[in-house]
């Protein structure tokens, strides 16, 4: 066997070889991968988008996402508006595996003491050998104490701020039955590839519909994906043009459509002029014939 090269002058791309020898990856993570390590550095990665480009379905495409993400080769990057609502997953591809980052602000474990307490124990009333450090102390633990106490306040408000419902337990409580594993696994995906936001969205317009069906409510985010959709405003934007199309068309078909309805006695008016015209002519004739013979006696008495 032989390898039957071309020369690179353009239209080619550089990559480092070790994932192709990562024996944790099947062919499939390794070809998306090389095909994702070619586009530009601030390409915005879609699951969707990436199933266009091969034979893979949509669902088989996220599968190997999650394969590469298993192994360190892509990451999610999912944050929050101002508003905490989540915006869309971002995908972060590496050439080499990463290990996912971690908290900027770790939780630690309390330290062992490197003074420990002595054997001997004090006494029961001690003279304070400095008095004005003591009142320094207790003065530092009046305000600790107020910090504490506003730090709970302020947990507390927090914690009376309502949640936001996730698209999972809209699912749940909007009439779209149980929510079985697979339908998880695919709400999940378009949350991915969109927002969690308009994914809630969509089912809000099928419950509109009265179509509680999750196969109703992917046909919704096709047609988002494919209109290149990423914010509700968007959505309620075409919902808006559409309807006034709608109406124009509507308008447009009952003009066409329109026929004059002519009074019965607007017909019978013209038929009595017919009529009236025809008896005119025939009197007219007669009257013709009258002078004409009159013309003729004339003549005949001059002879």
């Amino acid at each position: 066997m032989a390898i039957f090269r071309v020369r690179k002058k353009e239209n080619y791309v550089v990559l480092d070889k070790g994932f192709l020898n990562d024996t944790r990856l099947s062919w499939k993570a390794k070809g998306l991968l090389a095909y994702m390590l070619s586009l530009p550095d601030d390409w915005s990665f879609c699951i969707t988008d990436l199933a266009t480009h091969s034979k893979c379905s949509r669902e088989s495409t996220a599968n190997i996402i999650k394969e590469l993400s298993k192994t360190g080769y892509v990451h999610k990057v999912q944050g929050r508006t101002n508003n905490g609502k989540f915006r869309k997953v971002e995908l972060s591809v590496f050439e080499t595996p990463q290990v996912e980052p971690y908290s900027e602000n770790p939780i630690t474990v309390n330290p062992v003491m490197e003074n420990p307490l002595t054997e001997n124990p004090l006494t029961e009333n001690p003279l304070p050998e400095n008095p004005a450090i003591l009142i320094n102390n207790k003065s530092l633990n009046n305000n600790l104490l107020n910090n504490n106490n506003n730090y709970y306040k302020d947990h507390s408000a927090e914690e009376n701020i309502p949640k936001l419902q996730t698209a999972f337990q809209f699912y749940e409580q909007n009439g779209f039955g149980s929510l079985a594993a697979h339908v998880t696994y695919k709400i999940g995906h378009w949350i991915d590839d969109l927002s969690e936001d308009l994914v809630i969205h969509a089912m809000k317009q099928a419950v509109e519909s009265n179509v509680l069906r999750w196969n109703y409510v992917e046909k919704i985010l096709d047609d988002w994906i494919k209109k290149k959709f990423t914010t509700i405003e968007e959505v309620e934007a075409d919902k808006l043009r559409f309807a006034a199309q709608k109406q124009q068309r509507t308008n447009r078909s009952n003009l066409q459509g329109r026929k004059e309805i002519v009074p019965d006695w607007f017909h019978q008016r013209h038929e009595n002029y017919s009529d009236l015209e025809a008896g005119q002519a025939i009197d007219f004739e007669a009257e013709r014939q009258k002078i004409l013979g009159k013309c003729r006696g004339i003549t005949e008495s001059a002879r």
